[in-house]
């Protein structure tokens, strides 16, 4: 079957079969891409992307398996202007915890914040030793305002997050925290409360939406404790959180 040169939306949905994304260069009106794979051996093709240009292209999702760092920082640089929404997941980008994964992982979210500075919604994942990174996409991402962000294991803790959003961020009014592993530290239901204090402040003033991806590998993420879920309940009905979601991630 031959598709459409106009094609505006394409779902590549590989699980564990090596398809080659080459034919995609062809569908220059993209405005929507997502690419879904089990293993990162079958996304090795993502190689031929690196250098397509897709003007038109808003969303970039990226789903389970990660394609090799470099390739996805080359296509970024070239199509990142008008992207509205990135989500990859990045605990798949690097199968060994190390430094050179890390590094990877940072490069990663610099090229997004140098290249992406229209983006609105975003997903990624900051390792506990990159919170300076979080700081400078803020700044450089004026227009942001969701962010889903990894926490625990390698990845930064809750409390690390959530104040950074606070005091960095501009326009954002949704966050979501995706736990991976046991965190660190636990957030203390005090952290949480001054966390929501000081969001009621902000100017403008914005309800929060607010939501958990759980995961069986946290035992101690902050909708484990009691007193925290007290304490979001008195928010909502305040009015300071406008939406409270928890989930599995999936």
């Amino acid at each position: 079957m031959e598709l459409p040169k106009t094609l505006t939306r394409f779902v590549v949905v590989g699980e564990n079969y090596n398809i080659s994304l080459s034919f995609l260069v062809n569908f220059t009106n993209l405005q929507e891409l997502e690419i879904s794979f089990d293993f990162s051996e079958c996304i090795e093709s993502f190689e031929k992307l690196q250098d397509a240009i897709f003007p038109q292209l808003q969303i970039l999702i990226i789903k389970y398996a990660c394609p090799r760092i470099e390739f996805l920082i080359k296509f970024l640089k070239n199509n990142g202007k008008n992207l509205k929404k990135i989500h990859i997941d990045v605990d798949d980008c690097e199968s060994e915890i190390s430094e050179d994964s890390e590094n990877s992982i940072n490069s990663l979210n610099l090229t997004i914040a140098k290249y992406c500075p229209n983006i609105r919604k975003l997903s990624t994942g900051f390792s506990d030793k990159a919170l300076e990174m979080l700081k400078i996409l803020f700044n450089n991402c004026q227009y942001l305002e969701s962010i889903k962000i990894w926490c625990g294991g390698r990845f930064l803790n809750e409390k690390e997050a959530l104040e950074a959003v606070l005091e960095y961020s501009k326009n954002i009014f949704e966050i979501i925290l995706q736990y991976e592993f046991d965190v660190k530290f636990e957030l203390l239901p005090s952290e949480l409360e001054s966390f929501f204090i000081d969001w009621k402040k902000r100017i403008p003033q914005k309800p929060l939406s607010f939501v958990i991806f759980d995961s069986e590998f946290c035992k101690n993420g902050l909708d484990k404790n009691v007193e925290n879920m007290k304490i979001i309940e008195t928010y909502i009905k305040l009015g300071v959180v406008k939406n409270f979601e928890i989930d599995d991630y999936s």
